[in-house]
């Protein structure tokens, strides 16, 4: 079983490598807070980007960002939404609920937190085989697309979508309801406007109760009761900004949204339990993370 998660032995490693290369103003960090996930992914980004980058933490006020500035990565929502100034390339991450518009910023580039759907669904087979009915909560307009895509990726694999639209949380409960019955397990993408700790409650107590295998699409989901999670890790969203900042000071055409080439698969065994699902060897030898 693997860890993701930035330790004390990775610091150390880093801190015994060759030193960052002089600190060079093109490029720039905004992170909405300096802590926590926003700086694991920001250290994870500077180390594989192999220069020290200056970045500002946005919860202390509107940054001054130097005039030489060209490309801008972001981490964080309220991060990606500031307004930059024109003519600046703006690679963002860790804002799932967010596609920032071409007339706002041209040429703005998403690193995604979910991995390709059709790798999330084959996952979700390999954990669950009888997997024939998936219902997929959202609410956020930009995630109709993954939901388009999940119906036909999964007609690939002989599993139904049943795509569940939410307006506002006090509906919530029955739509639950609604779908008991109809479905063999719920997947949850990374959607702020429908995921709460409330609305996560409501979930895992439904998944809990009625043996119903929760999915989720972060690490804090499976922390707080989904079985399993099927995402990209903090590490390797900073790893791909780097690539893409690395591209786009060197001219190369770069697509609207990028997709980590690595999935982080995390596991709850005593959610798994209370689902009726029992994880195999070597699905946990596989797992980044698995809680107890």
């Amino acid at each position: 079983m693997k860890i993701l998660s930035l330790s004390l032995l990775q610091v150390f490693s880093w801190c015994s490598a060759p030193a960052l290369a002089a600190r060079d103003e093109r490029v720039i960090a905004v992170l909405t807070r300096a802590e926590s996930v926003y700086m694991e992914a920001f250290s994870a980004f500077q180390a594989a980007y192999g220069s020290e980058i200056r970045y500002y933490d946005l919860s202390k006020g509107a940054p001054a960002l130097p005039k030489e500035a060209r490309t801008i990565v972001t981490f964080g929502g309220k991060a990606a939404s500031f307004r930059y100034p024109g003519g600046t390339k703006v690679i963002y991450a860790m804002a799932p609920g967010l596609r920032l518009p071409g007339t706002r910023s041209p040429g703005a580039v998403k690193i995604s937190m979910v991995p390709p759907v059709a790798r999330v669904l084959k996952r979700l087979k390999e954990i669950q085989p009888g997997l024939m009915t998936l219902a997929i909560f959202w609410t956020a307009e930009r995630y109709a697309p993954l939901i388009e895509e999940a119906g036909l990726r999964g007609r690939e694999l002989g599993v139904s979508i049943s795509a569940v639209k939410i307006k506002t949380p006090g509906d919530l409960p029955a739509a639950i309801r609604a779908e008991n019955g109809r479905m063999d397990a719920i997947w949850l993408p990374p959607d702020p406007l429908l995921l709460t700790p409330s609305t996560l409650r409501i979930f895992t107590s439904f998944a809990w109760g009625n043996a119903v295998p929760l999915y989720g699409s972060t690490r804090g989901m499976t922390r707080e009761g989904a079985a399993a999670s099927v995402g990209v890790s903090f590490k390797v969203i900073g790893m791909a900004a780097a690539e893409a900042a690395r591209k786009a000071e060197a001219g190369e055409p770069l697509p609207d949204i990028i997709y980590p080439e690595s999935e982080d698969l995390t596991l709850n065994a005593s959610s798994a339990r209370r689902c009726g699902l029992r994880f195999s060897r070597e699905l946990v030898e596989s797992a980044e993370y698995l809680f107890p």
